[in-house]
Formats: structure tokens, C-alpha cells, sequence
């Protein structure tokens, strides 16, 4: 049965970037890995304008260092795939195993969507997969899909 707001989506052509601000909370965070610094700031502008105050890392190592201080605030983790010393897969294998992770929603990010990179990153512990290029509307979907 379909919720109030795919209802919504579906028949009044209410935008996700819409309805993803009516269930969020106050100064809601967003933590993205990405090694493409026009990549984050895109992201970042994105999801500065839905409400988030927004965490970055340039790899999945600098990620996990950061992770533990911000992650009780934190409502999403954004990673890119391909990232110099740590990849996406790694990150997120190895985020899955740390004690102190306390299953913040995963999504993984990627230019790389192929069917094989979405199954691996799902079977690594990804709640989603958001291909690259993205924009509001998209990220605010997944959002909406997740957080729900």
C-alpha cells in the first residue's frame, strides 16, 4: 500500500525535494565521501539547499576517522565508489564491522552503476545506490525512500 507521501509524488506532481523538507527534523547532517571536490561541492550545495549541514572526507580511511565524532548527528552517509587509498566498497565493508556504528543509512554513489556495483555494494551493507550525475530531485527521492 502505497505511504501519504508516494500518494502525493504520484498524483499532485509534488517535487521529492518538497516533501523530503516536510519530514526531516531541524538541522538535519549529511556526511559525504567523495575525492572529486567539484563532486562535493555540487553535493554539498544540493544538500545544503534541502537542509542539511553537511560533514565531507576525501576517502573511505579519513571517512571512518571523522565518522566517529560526527556520527551520533549524522542522518546519512553519501559515498562515492572510486576514491584513491580507501574505495566506497572498502569503507563501507569496514564501516559495517565498527562497533560504534550504529546503522546510519548507507548510500553509495557512483558514475559506476552497472548492475555488478550496485549488487556489491547492496550485498556490502549500501541501503541504496544513487548514479552519478545526480540532482536535487534525485538525491531528495532517495532520501524520501530511506528515510521514510
Amino acid at each position: 500500500m502505497p505511504s501519504e507521501i508516494t500518494n502525493d509524488l504520484l498524483t499532485n506532481s509534488v517535487l521529492p525535494s518538497q516533501k523530503i523538507k516536510e519530514i526531516l527534523p531541524p538541522s538535519p547532517q549529511a556526511f559525504i565521501v567523495d575525492d572529486s571536490i567539484p563532486t562535493r561541492r555540487i553535493f554539498r550545495n544540493i544538500l545544503e539547499e534541502l537542509g542539511f549541514k553537511v560533514n565531507e572526507a576525501v576517502n573511505g580511511k579519513v571517512a571512518l576517522e571523522k565518522l566517529q565524532e560526527v556520527l551520533p548527528e549524522t542522518m546519512i552517509i553519501f559515498s562515492d565508489i572510486s576514491m584513491p587509498v580507501m574505495d566506497g566498497f572498502e569503507f563501507c565493508f569496514r564501516l559495517m564491522q565498527e562497533r560504534w556504528y550504529d546503522g546510519t543509512p548507507f548510500v553509495l554513489v557512483s558514475t559506476e552503476s552497472d548492475a555488478k556495483n550496485v549488487i556489491k555494494g547492496l550485498k556490502l551493507g549500501a541501503d541504496d545506490f544513487l548514479p552519478k550525475p545526480f540532482d536535487k530531485e534525485i538525491v531528495s527521492l532517495v532520501l524520501l525512500r530511506i528515510l521514510q
